[in-house]
């Protein structure tokens, strides 16, 4: 009897568990989709992996918590897949998900209108829940209503957020669109976030916010940082104004002269060569790349192998001095001393191939040409160089 009466209280005690847990659907995702839509709800879908430690324990102290439980039944139609195993490898290709746990939040089309990622506690999640129980964003397809402008405000901020990384042209515009409605000079932790985000020079619309708020950004951001940003965005207008692209050239006086408060000296000037180098590659302005990184890299140990792989690369493709050449040799035998690959060498063996250094060459086109057949790739330029008499 006793026996009876203990394993009746074990399946009570499991039964209460049940109860008090998310109730996951056990079914494909077509059929949670069209659950959701019969019900108009959101999804909620926990994205996990069977090895991850913070999905169990998600699973085990948050998704068992009886408020957590009650609101999720509740409000959302609940699914959880392993992302390693059956469909879930096809919602992980889908969804783009790489870490665990992802929390995910979908609309009637499988459309994401909500994200988290990794562990976070009870009340958090709860939070998270009640944010994206948004009956806007249940079948509507939030592109189309922004622009027709019938986003309310919080709907807007959920909106950047999700189109920041896939479209952010239009998560920019959003957010001009949100801190143009926004009345009051009261801000959030997530509405400074989105500013910072989204004004990227001084002749943003969002700038002006940014100006015009500096009391309210600084409540929640230190001032040094408000000041730091904001002499960032002047800088990137002064290299802007310093820059010609009809002629590809670039007003290094102007911008140490203007740029002098807004930036240490050093700091300036390292800033100066860093964005010169890059604007000259874009352009194949070789000439003007040449002479920048001899002065830039003349010290090259204080630069790491892969920054000045990257330059003897340049100087591979488009520099004709020898001497030149020579010193980006030496960069790429460099970067060869710290760990061969296919691009180290094949970059050396192209290098010492313009320099007549044949057998030198040679040697390190054939190390290039194993990498390549290991990698998969390309031998073509490398076997040329071992061929040559």
């Amino acid at each position: 009897m006793r026996k009876a009466s203990f394993f009746f209280l074990l399946i009570l005690s499991q039964l209460a568990f049940s109860q008090q847990s998310i109730q996951f659907e056990n079914s494909d995702f077509a059929t949670i989709l069209s659950k959701a839509k019969q019900e108009k709800k959101l999804i909620f879908l926990d994205a996990y992996a069977s090895w991850c430690g913070p999905c169990k324990l998600m699973e085990r102290n948050v998704f068992t918590d009886k408020t957590v439980a009650d609101y999720y039944n509740k409000n959302f139609i609940n699914a959880h897949f392993d992302m390693e195993k059956g469909e879930g490898r096809e919602l992980a290709a889908k969804y783009g998900i790489r870490s665990y746990p992802t929390l995910l939040f979908l609309n009637q089309d499988g459309d994401i209108v909500g994200k988290e990622l990794g562990y976070i506690q009870t009340a958090e999640f709860l939070e998270l829940g009640k944010k994206n129980n948004n009956p806007q964003l249940v079948n509507t397809n939030l592109k189309e209503e922004f622009i027709k402008g019938k986003l309310d405000q919080p709907t807007l901020l959920q909106f950047i957020e999700l189109y920041g990384s896939k479209d952010p042209v239009l998560a920019k515009q959003a957010s001009e669109k949100y801190f143009e409605n926004k009345k009051d000079h009261v801000f959030s932790p997530e509405e400074v976030n989105t500013l910072l985000n989204f004004t990227q020079s001084t002749e943003d619309k969002n700038y002006k916010v940014f100006k015009n708020n500096k009391a309210g950004i600084t409540a929640l951001l230190p001032e040094e940082k408000y000041t730091q940003f904001d002499h960032y965005l002047q800088l990137v207008q002064l290299v802007k104004s310093a820059t010609d692209d009809k002629t590809g050239t670039i007003d290094d006086g102007k911008i140490l002269r203007e740029g002098a408060g807004l930036l240490p000296k050093d700091d300036l000037i390292k800033s100066l060569n860093i964005y010169k180098l890059n604007y000259y590659a874009a352009h194949q302005n070789y000439a003007a790349y040449e002479k920048t990184a001899l002065e830039y890299y003349k010290n090259p140990d204080e630069f790491n192998n892969s920054e000045l792989l990257t330059a003897a690369s340049i100087f591979n493709d488009g520099v004709k001095n020898p001497s030149s050449l020579q010193t980006a040799a030496r960069w790429a035998e460099k970067a060869v001393m710290a760990g061969e690959n296919y691009t180290s060498t094949s970059i050396l063996a192209s290098l010492y191939d313009k320099l007549g250094k044949k057998e030198e060459a040679k040697m390190f086109a054939g190390a290039a040409a194993n990498f390549a057949r290991e990698e998969n790739r390309d031998a073509g330029k490398m076997i040329e160089i071992m061929n040559k008499k």
